[in-house]
């Protein structure tokens, strides 16, 4: 079903849409609990907690970063 329209992809896209498949894969036990009929909600769902667990992971990052600049930088004026 999703062959076509993966295979018209770019391969930069190709990779990010692998991506959200593994997101579905990974979740797939909690995509079971809902009614069988509905079969894009659960996909749906685990792609946007995969891309929300990444989002978390970089705002992490981010901080991090500017925690380190902002202890660099008083170091600097010192």
């Amino acid at each position: 079903m999703l062959v076509p329209y993966r295979r018209a992809l770019s391969e930069e896209d190709r990779k990010q849409f692998d991506a959200m498949l593994d997101d579905v894969r990974h979740r797939r036990a909690a995509g079971g609990m809902l009614p069988a009929h509905e079969t894009w909600k659960p996909m749906l769902l685990s792609m946007i907690v995969g891309a929300y667990k990444r989002i978390q992971l970089l705002e992490q990052q981010v901080l991090l970063l500017q925690q380190h600049v902002s202890i660099r930088g008083g170091d600097d004026d010192e």
